[in-house]
């Protein structure tokens, strides 16, 4: 299902719409991660360690992913009317398959990808206690190893654009723009 919008601003409000103005809102029940032109809500969880270090998947090197052999902050696309924290619950349960827990909203951050022409609105949210060992070794599938990291020693070789993202956007609390 597709619905068509035409995005006016007050000084257009008058004009004339064209092809440039358009924007779409699109109910998909699967997502479609070839598509272009959108706007994907995602919730990801921040999980430290005592060190201070940040939890990571290690995504599986014969993935079938942009991502495959990096690391990835855990994270979950949001699914249709899902509300940001429940797809945050939703990364402990379904991506990490290990106990649910308390976790807190700590900000919002959006980023373009040029290359796959896609906005990304992040949820980041973050858990009061680190995995015990057993949690981290319960890897599901599609991903090597659990592990904490210094997001400092994350560069574009081992990690994702988005764990860059995100490390520079928890440097840069008030800025939500990378």
């Amino acid at each position: 299902m597709c619905s068509k919008f035409i995005i006016v601003t007050k000084n257009q409000k008058n004009a004339m719409s064209n092809e440039n103005m358009l924007a779409y809102a699109v109910k998909q029940k699967e997502i479609d991660y070839n598509a272009t032109d959108l706007v994907l809500l995602q919730a990801q969880l921040i999980n430290r360690d005592e060190n201070n270090h940040i939890i990571v998947e290690k995504v599986a090197k014969n993935a079938d992913s942009y991502a495959a052999g990096k690391y990835y902050i855990p994270g979950v696309a949001m699914h249709f009317g899902e509300h940001p924290e429940e797809a945050g619950h939703r990364i402990l349960t379904e991506e990490l398959e290990i106990k649910d827990r308390e976790i807190k909203f700590i900000g919002c951050q959006s980023h373009i990808d040029e290359e796959k022409e896609r906005w990304y609105v992040l949820f980041l949210f973050e858990t009061i206690e680190p995995l015990t060992e057993n949690e981290m070794k319960n890897t599901c599938e599609g991903i090597d190893e659990l592990l904490y990291i210094d997001l400092e020693d994350a560069t574009n070789e081992n990690a994702t654009q988005g764990l860059i993202d995100i490390r520079e956007a928890m440097k840069n609390p008030s800025k939500t723009y990378i």
